[in-house]
């Protein structure tokens, strides 16, 4: 049988280790909450890109949209860091796909198109993505709207309705189409 007894060092060193965890995991968690755009390693087309096909799925309106809240950085980052080499590579060639395309489709560069003009071309890639679960464009669109609706540009301008001290559950509070909810009122 085996001896279960702590020794002073043992304890020292366990007490030592459960006090730096308190003060260190703070730090570590609120540091993962925040994000540089500046960290992404892509060209300015490329961002510029990722950019007019995020502001095509949230323009900017009387509040900010995809562009404002440097969607295109936060989707490059996101690519080259959280995805496996093969879904980097299907989504990095179904970019430039869609940077080519639709020059040929439009007649100019798509980051240069109208609103208008990227709606129609996307559209194709969009309903495709509704078919297709695995579709390169659905994950574009769950990016977009990660980045956006956990971007400070929708807090500030009163898109998202949070309320981090939550105080009790309403089941049955009144809603109208004026009343701000959480991810509801997209």
């Amino acid at each position: 049988m085996e001896n279960k007894d702590l020794t002073r060092r043992q304890m020292v060193q366990r007490m030592a280790l459960a006090i730096g965890g308190t003060l260190v995991a703070p730090t570590v968690l609120l540091e993962s909450c925040s994000f540089d755009p500046d960290t992404t390693t892509a060209g300015p087309a490329r961002l510029a890109m990722l950019d007019a096909i995020a502001e095509t799925i949230i323009p900017r309106t009387a509040t900010a949209g995809a562009r404002d809240a440097r969607t295109g950085a936060f989707i490059d980052v996101m690519i080259r860091d959280c995805y496996y080499p093969d879904m980097q590579e299907k989504l990095n060639a179904s970019i430039q796909e869609i940077a080519v395309e639709g020059k040929k489709a439009i007649g100019r560069p798509f980051e240069e198109a109208t609103q208008m003009e990227r709606e129609d071309f996307l559209r194709g890639y969009d309903e495709a993505a509704h078919e297709d679960g695995d579709h390169f464009f659905r994950t574009i669109k769950d990016l977009t709207l990660l980045c956006y609706f956990t971007s400070e540009e929708a807090a500030a301008d009163g898109v998202v309705n949070y309320n981090p001290v939550p105080t009790r559950y309403d089941g049955c509070a009144p809603v109208d189409e004026n009343t701000k909810v959480f991810y509801a009122n997209i």
